[in-house]
């Protein structure tokens, strides 16, 4: 799974760092004023900023744990749809096994890729770093080629759930996820600000999440 742990990182960085559009506020204490700051924040390179309007330690630890929960159950249909793919050629028991195994290895490793991608001066140290640099640089490739427009948001007492229509443009790396829909959570805090705490529709977002990974393989030439 070297390049495989890499599509949910590359994911939840594309979430963070795509330009979002179509929002208004009125004041500090909402949700879209925290969007506004994160995406200030991601575009500014400043993690202290992303790190208090989201919770990125949350975000990667819930989307890792739902999206390998989905593959592992639909391994089978992953088997049928991707029949040359050698990676979908197991069970739901090796699967479940295989990442119990490496879940912890895998969280720290699309963390250290989150810091590179908010620390571009940072300086790898070892193989581990130099991939997590390289995974970084793939999704500043990819936010270059999406777009996302906030549709919706809707208040739920001390918590929000935002809604986005992410589009791909017409490129290679565009065209690898043309259009998807994706829902955050967010909660308010005791000072009144919000966070982005989870991505809520991962069951949705996976199949053409997976589609894309595909497609990006071929893409590089990888077998």
């Amino acid at each position: 799974m070297k390049r495989r742990k890499g599509f949910i990182a590359i994911l939840i960085l594309v979430l963070v760092a795509i330009g979002v559009s179509g929002y208004c506020y009125q004041s500090a204490r909402t949700p879209e004023y925290a969007l506004d700051q994160l995406m200030e924040g991601v575009k500014e390179h400043d993690e202290s900023k992303v790190q208090r309007y989201a919770d990125l330690s949350s975000i990667v630890t819930t989307s890792y744990d739902m999206s390998t929960e989905i593959l592992a159950r639909d391994i089978g249909v992953l088997q049928k749809e991707y029949p040359d793919d050698w990676f979908f050629r197991h069970d739901t028991a090796f699967m479940k096994k295989y990442i119990a195994e490496r879940r912890n290895d895998d969280i720290v490793f699309i963390n250290r890729s989150l810091e590179f991608f908010l620390n571009p001066s940072l300086t790898p140290i070892g193989e581990n770093d130099q991939k997590a640099q390289w995974l970084a640089g793939e999704a500043d490739k990819f936010t270059q080629h999406y777009t996302a427009k906030l549709d919706n948001v809707e208040r739920k007492g001390d918590w929000a759930e935002a809604t986005f229509t992410i589009k791909g443009d017409d490129s290679d790396y565009g065209r690898l996820v043309p259009e998807m829909t994706v829902k955050a959570e967010l909660m308010q805090h005791e000072d009144g600000h919000f966070q982005v705490m989870r991505i809520s529709n991962i069951e949705e977002m996976f199949p053409p999440v997976v589609k894309g990974i595909e497609d990006y393989w071929t893409l590089q030439g990888w077998q």
